[in-house]
């Protein structure tokens, strides 16, 4: 043990004392060799996890119990109550009213007229009567000498009104008061009081005694067996599979695809699957 532990100092001091070591894979100083580039990839790896689940289930029980059923019968009583009734009688009445009694009669009444009476009287009077006479008047004057020319003259008749006296007759009416008598009616009112007999309508009420009969419930309750169906609830236990997910890191090489050429016609090829494949294969590093 101590031998080994002596060897493994002398090849540390001899490492520290060298520059470089050679490459194990291309045996050159320095190396020459590139490792390929890694990515680190997540993936989501389902996992089954068994868990308990409670579920409710019901069972059927039937019991028998004891229900109270009412039994209703009815007790006829008898009761007396006070009905009241109404009646309509005829009430005579005796009842003093004033009759109005008119008496006409007829008074003498004296009464101022006044007459027309005329009167003829004869007055003297003038009227002139016209006359009528025909004349011989000159036409044409001289304005130097004013007399009328010879040969120039004209009849024409004259109207003269001559007064004449006469005698008329006038008529006078004057008015004479005379007193005269007529018979105008006179219509008086007296009020003699005169005893009425009637008969008045009264309604009366008198209390009367009435027999009813009333039917009273009477409840009694017995107690009859009933079956009773029931749903119990229970919970039962039952083991479910759970598919659970978790996230595993790996480190996978990256490949780069070859490159595809395109063609016009031609529909591009699908890429080669190999990242996955890749992916899936575990690495010495994770």
């Amino acid at each position: 043990m101590r031998f080994r532990m002596s060897l493994a100092m002398a090849a540390c001091l001899l490492a520290a004392g060298q520059t470089a070591w050679a490459c194990g894979t291309c045996h050159k100083t320095p190396c020459t060799y590139t490792q390929p580039a890694y990515q680190c990839v997540t993936e989501m790896v389902p996992y089954t996890v068994y868990k308990k689940v409670w579920r409710t289930e019901y069972d059927t029980v039937q019991k028998t119990v004891m229900q109270k059923v009412p039994h209703t019968t009815y007790v006829e009583r008898q009761r007396v109550v006070c009905k009241p009734v109404y009646d309509t009688i005829d009430v005579p009445v005796q009842r003093v009213v004033c009759k109005p009694i008119q008496e006409t009669e007829y008074v003498t009444q004296n009464y101022t007229v006044c007459r027309p009476v005329q009167t003829t009287t004869q007055v003297q009077s003038c009227e002139y009567v016209p006359s009528t006479s025909y004349v011989t008047v000159p036409v044409k004057k001289c304005f130097l000498h004013h007399k009328s020319a010879c040969g120039e003259c004209k009849v024409v008749a004259q109207t003269t009104y001559t007064a004449v006296p006469t005698v008329k007759d006038v008529v006078t009416t004057t008015f004479v008061r005379e007193c005269q008598t007529r018979q105008v009616p006179v219509t008086r009112t007296r009020y003699v009081q005169e005893v009425v007999n009637e008969v008045r309508k009264v309604r009366q009420c008198r209390m009367v005694q009435e027999v009813v009969t009333d039917r009273v419930p009477c409840t009694t309750w017995t107690c009859e067996p009933r079956v009773v169906t029931k749903q119990i609830p229970r919970k039962v236990c039952e083991v479910v599979p759970v598919t659970c997910y978790k996230k595993v890191t790996q480190m996978v090489p990256v490949t780069y695809a070859a490159p595809v050429e395109y063609a016009a016609p031609a529909v591009a090829p699908a890429p080669q699957a190999v990242a996955p494949s890749m992916q899936a294969a575990p690495s010495k590093q994770g």
